[in-house]
C-alpha cells in the first residue's frame, strides 16, 4: 500500500506531500531534458555553422556545377526538340559529343596559336606597363609628383609591384582551367541523371513543405536560365564589338582582347573594368591617344550594351538589381574571394526567384514566376510516376 505520509523538505525544513514531491521532480526533469535539448541544438548549429564554413569554396563549386548541368540540360531538351529525339540519353549524348568535337576542332585549328597569343599578350602586357611607367618618370610633371610625395620608395614599389601583377592577372585567369575541369566534371554527372537527385531530395524534404521547397527551386530555375540567356547574348555582343573596334584601331592581340572581354562580362560591375586593362595598356604603350581611344570604345562597347542589346531581349531574358549584385559580390568576395565575386550574380538570380514564390506581389494573384514553378513540380511529378 503507497504511504501518504507527509516528506520532510529538507531544505526548508517543511513537510511537502507526495504529490507535490513528485510534481517537483517531474518539473526538474522536464526542466533538464528541456536545457539538454537547448544545449543540443546550439552545439549542432555551431558544428553546422564551421562545416559550411570550412566547405565554402566546396559548395560554391557544386552551385557552378549546377549552372553547368542547367546549360546541358538546356542544350538537351533543345536537341530533342530540333531532331525529335524522344529519349532523353540520345539527346543528352549529341549534347556531349558536340561540345567535346567543337573544343577539339578550336584546340586543333587555333590552340597553339591561342596559347602564343596568351604568351605574348602576359610579355606585351608586362612591358607595356614598363613603357608606360618610364614614361611617367620621363615627364617633368611625373618626376615633380614623384619627388613631392611623401615616400617615393614606398610608391615607386607599390607602382612596380601592381604593373608587375596586371601581367600575372592573365596567368591567373588561365590556372583556373582545372577547377573548370572539376566544374564540368560535376556538371556532367548532374546533367546526365538530373531526375535522380531530384527523386533524392524529394524524399528528404518534409511533406508539408514540398510543395513550397519544389516551387522555389523550379522558379530559382527558371530565373537563372533566364539570367544565363541574357548573360549569353550580353558577353557576345560585347566580344564581338571589342574585337572588331581593337581591329580598327590596330591594337595588337584584338582577337584574344576580344574573348577576354567577353568572358569577364560574366562578373556584372567588376568584369568590365578588369577587362579594360590589358587593353588600355597595350594600346598605351603604341600612343597615349590610342589608349584614350581603346578606353572610350570599351565604354561605348558597354553602353550600347546595357542600353540598346539588353533593352531589346528583355521581353525574354532577365536584368538583375545592380546594387543588389554589387551587395553579394561585396559579400561573397569577404567570404570565398574571386570564387565567390564570380558566382555573386547567379546567386543573386538564384535568390530572386526564391523571393518571388515567397514574397509574391500583393495583388492577390499568384506571380508570374511561382505559375511556373508548379507547372515544373507538376511535370516533375509526373515524370517520376512515370519513372
Amino acid at each position: 500500500m503507497r504511504s501518504t505520509a507527509p516528506i520532510r523538505d529538507l531544505s526548508h525544513g517543511l513537510d511537502v506531500p507526495p504529490q507535490c514531491a513528485r510534481l517537483r521532480r517531474t518539473g526538474k526533469d522536464r526542466f533538464n531534458q528541456r536545457a539538454i535539448f537547448v544545449v543540443l541544438i546550439c552545439l549542432v548549429s555551431v558544428v553546422s555553422l564551421l562545416v559550411l564554413w570550412q566547405a565554402r569554396f566546396i559548395l560554391l563549386l557544386l552551385f557552378a556545377g549546377y549552372i553547368g548541368a542547367l546549360i546541358l540540360t538546356t542544350l538537351t531538351t533543345a536537341f530533342q526538340s530540333w531532331f525529335r529525339i524522344r529519349r532523353r540519353g540520345l539527346a543528352f549524348t549529341m549534347v556531349i559529343c558536340s561540345i567535346i568535337a567543337v573544343i577539339a576542332a578550336g584546340i586543333w585549328l587555333r590552340g597553339p596559336a591561342l596559347a602564343q597569343q596568351v604568351g605574348d599578350l602576359q610579355a606585351d602586357i608586362a612591358s607595356a606597363a614598363r613603357e608606360i611607367a618610364s614614361r611617367f618618370q620621363a615627364q617633368g610633371w611625373g618626376r615633380w609628383v614623384i619627388a613631392h610625395s611623401t615616400n617615393s620608395t614606398q610608391i615607386s614599389r607599390a607602382l612596380s609591384m601592381a604593373l608587375s601583377g596586371v601581367g600575372g592577372a592573365v596567368y591567373l585567369t588561365a590556372s583556373t582551367v582545372a577547377g573548370l575541369f572539376l566544374v564540368a566534371i560535376a556538371s556532367i554527372y548532374l546533367a546526365a541523371e538530373p531526375d535522380f537527385y531530384f527523386r533524392g531530395i524529394r524524399r528528404i524534404l518534409p511533406a508539408a513543405n514540398r510543395d513550397t521547397i519544389e516551387a522555389c527551386c523550379a522558379a530559382a530555375t527558371r530565373m537563372l536560365r533566364s539570367w544565363l540567356l541574357a548573360k549569353v547574348v550580353s558577353m557576345t555582343a560585347i566580344g564581338a564589338f571589342v574585337a572588331m573596334g581593337l581591329l580598327l584601331l590596330r591594337v595588337p592581340l584584338a582577337g584574344t582582347l576580344g574573348t577576354i572581354a567577353a568572358l569577364l562580362t560574366f562578373v556584372p560591375n567588376l568584369g568590365p573594368i578588369l577587362s579594360v586593362i590589358p587593353a588600355a595598356l597595350l594600346a598605351s604603350a603604341i600612343s597615349p591617344a590610342k589608349g584614350i581611344l581603346t578606353v572610350a570604345l570599351f565604354c561605348a562597347a558597354h553602353f550600347l550594351e546595357g542600353n540598346l542589346v539588353t533593352p531589346l531581349a528583355e521581353r525574354t531574358i532577365v536584368k538583375l538589381p545592380p546594387a543588389l549584385t554589387l551587395a553579394v559580390q561585396l559579400l561573397l568576395a569577404s567570404v570565398a574571394g574571386a570564387l565567390g565575386v564570380a558566382l555573386a550574380a547567379p546567386l543573386t538570380a538564384v535568390m530572386l526567384g526564391v523571393a518571388d514564390v515567397l514574397l509574391p506581389s500583393g495583388t492577390g494573384r499568384p506571380s508570374e514566376s511561382a505559375a511556373h514553378a508548379r507547372t515544373a513540380a507538376e511535370k516533375f511529378d509526373t515524370r517520376v510516376q512515370v519513372s
